[in-house]
């Protein structure tokens, strides 16, 4: 539906009821990195005072949106890092092989790869809704032109 609809579909009828999106921002109109600062103002929100810890913000949002806890700290952290609010990350040291990454090195990168994935199929199901959109969109146009046609 178009930003002027409001959810109703064009030409009359019966309006559709509209379902919130479980993300605060639909990731088509988010732009890149977007909800990684959402996600670090709204853990700052939560824990700010001690009323709550990080980890049951990342949980609590988790919940909220579908991602994993895990997917919200990566999020949280990548910004927290980029304000300098959390140290970064020790860097291999000089004299260290390029292949000598510890097992909680790998674990982290199959982390993160796995939130990519998750996200990536989020976008997908996200593009998918939308084609669908357009397609009924497109049928509606089809049998308003087939009736123009008819009684012009």
């Amino acid at each position: 539906m178009d930003q002027q609809s409001h959810g109703n579909p064009p030409f009359g009828g019966t309006p559709k009821p509209q379902t919130p999106p479980p993300v605060p921002v639909p990731v088509a109109e988010t732009p890149r990195g977007g909800i990684a600062e959402g996600i670090f103002a709204e853990v700052e929100r939560m824990t700010a005072g001690g009323t709550m810890t990080r980890s049951d913000a990342f949980e609590r949002i988790s919940e909220r949106t579908g991602r994993r806890a895990g997917t919200v700290a990566a999020n949280y952290y990548r910004i927290a890092r980029k304000r300098g609010t959390v140290a970064s990350r020790a860097k291999r040291g000089p004299g260290q092989p390029v292949g000598s990454r510890s097992a909680d090195a790998t674990a982290v990168i199959l982390a993160r790869l796995e939130s990519a994935v998750k996200d990536l199929g989020d976008l997908l199901r996200a593009q998918d809704v939308e084609i669908n959109k357009l397609r009924e969109q497109s049928a509606q146009f089809d049998k308003l032109r087939e009736w123009m046609s008819k009684n012009s």
